[in-house]
């Protein structure tokens, strides 16, 4: 979270990495979930599409950037249950945010989450 932060803020540094002491299975998930580069606006259209009445331009950058990485969960690592990916990254929201946007953000997953059961990308 605190890596897709910096990265919005355009603060990020590679020797964070270097502090975090991961084994290589982590180190393979967390480099493949924020390497958003190019999907990044694709996401967005995404985010704006399950948003109601909002727009990502208007979210906080926590809040975008807990989107952008629940999204590309969602998206291109379904050996993970949709149920668990939501779950935990409303967890985050509620540590990193607070209860409104605990709220919000669980509002954004379910309306991606079942435009993506109804489109077939995904089974629950």
């Amino acid at each position: 979270m605190e890596i897709v932060y910096q990265k919005e803020l355009e603060t990020f540094s590679d020797d964070y990495f270097k502090d975090l002491n991961l084994n290589i299975e982590e180190d393979i998930f967390l480099n493949e979930l924020i390497s958003i580069g190019e999907t990044k606006e694709k996401l967005i259209d995404d985010i704006n599409t399950s948003l109601k009445d909002w727009t990502y331009d208007r979210l906080g950058v926590l809040e975008g950037s807990i989107l952008l990485l629940s999204f590309r969960e969602l998206l291109e690592f379904k050996d993970i249950p949709i149920k668990v990916t939501i779950d935990e990254w409303v967890e985050i929201t509620k540590e990193y945010c607070g209860e409104e946007a605990k709220k919000l953000i669980n509002g954004v997953l379910n309306n991606f989450k079942n435009k993506l059961l109804g489109e077939k990308v995904r089974e629950e």
